[in-house]
């Protein structure tokens, strides 16, 4: 068997796979072999069935599936052993693909092709982005308190603002002062303001290395490749009309992510980040040196309960990943701190609710 790999461009590398009869013939009758040795057909005791008649039933069949095992071996050998880093997997080279008759050709030529993911030199140090510092107002605590009081009345009688209050609305905080109040719900307010602050932050990050670092792509591969992966739930047109709304952009960020935790392994997600993750989640900072052995084990069987199912594992490692992100961008990114207050906030960063204000001021 002959291996050809040639560079098409910077972005496409071709495979070519040559395989003779000798390549595969042995693996054949190996596996007919066994099938015979498993056989059982009537007027024959099992394993003595002719291997002729075996051969005659499941000889392409067979055929078709060593060739097919070889080659995908051989494609995967490749990748590696010429250390190509691809997006995504090949795929057949539509130049010169070839009808190829399993019952009759002995030789076969395999052409594919696989695309090269671009060369990144990412100076993140160039990119300036805004992050928005959310200050809290009196009016604001004001607000809320008498919220918290009209959602707590009796007999359409507002609470008393007392102890017995404020530990109805923070349970076992210990807060006997309004003073003490009205700070334990700044500082709730504080971490949910820098939540949402981050997490805009992240995205105007995202976007601003998306819309500004340039490279090419094999976009015609690329279509190829969304098709394939849509086993037929998707036409070309349909690829070709939603390519740069709904696909490219997804991807070039796909790209410059890998870039940047191949080049910073330490953002990479782990196992143990997942099982911390998790741990955080259900069980809080809960000290593992104040459990004993039976609340260890019953902690570590909901951990692996919850990272086996693969949709909440695929969504735990985004959260990582986006926080591990999150604070890269803000160590490496050029940093613009915009000092705003929430209503603010909610105009820069939801530019439809500003426009819907401006429409019912006009109406005023």
């Amino acid at each position: 068997m002959n291996t050809t790999l040639t560079a098409k461009n910077d972005l496409i590398t071709s495979i070519q796979i040559d395989i003779v009869k000798a390549d595969y013939e042995d693996e054949v009758k190996k596996t007919l072999k066994q099938y015979q040795h498993k056989a059982v057909l009537p007027g024959f005791r099992q394993g003595k069935v002719p291997f002729g008649m075996i051969e005659r039933m499941h000889g392409q069949t067979v055929k078709l599936d060593v060739i097919n095992k070889m080659v995908s071996e051989t494609l995967n050998n490749q990748i590696i052993e010429n250390k190509l880093d691809i997006i995504g997997y090949p795929l057949p080279d539509q130049e010169k693909e070839q009808v190829i008759d399993i019952t009759k050709d002995d030789n076969m030529t395999f052409y594919f092709e696989v695309a090269n993911k671009p060369k990144l030199d990412i100076n993140f140090s160039d990119f300036q982005v805004i992050k928005y510092n959310i200050s809290i107002t009196d009016k604001e605590i004001d607000n809320i308190v008498l919220r918290l009081r009209e959602n707590n009345k009796k007999d359409d009688q507002l609470p008393e603002l007392n102890e017995e209050f404020f530990n109805l609305i923070f349970p076992g905080s210990d807060i006997n002062d309004i003073d003490s109040f009205r700070k334990k719900i700044y500082d709730e307010l504080d971490i949910q303001y820098n939540k949402e602050s981050e997490r805009m932050f992240y995205n105007n990050a995202v976007d601003t290395l998306i819309n500004n670092v340039t490279f090419d792509l094999p976009d015609d591969f690329l279509k190829r490749l969304i098709i394939a992966n849509s086993e037929g739930k998707i036409t070309r047109e349909e690829v070709d009309q939603n390519y740069e709304k709904n696909y490219l952009t997804g991807m070039k960020w796909q790209l410059i992510e890998d870039y940047i935790v191949g080049k910073y392994p330490e953002l990479a997600v782990n196992e143990d980040d997942l099982r911390n993750f998790v741990k955080t989640s259900y069980f809080g900072h809960l000290n593992n040196d104040t459990m004993d052995d039976e609340m260890k084990e019953r902690m570590n069987n909901i951990i692996d309960t919850v990272l086996k199912d693969q949709q909440q594992r695929s969504y735990i490692t985004n959260q990582i990943i986006s926080n591990k992100l999150t604070a890269f961008f803000n160590e490496n990114l050029k940093v613009e701190p915009v000092n705003v207050n929430y209503e603010e906030f909610m105009k820069a960063t939801m530019p439809e609710l500003a426009k819907k204000e401006e429409v019912e001021e006009t109406k005023e």
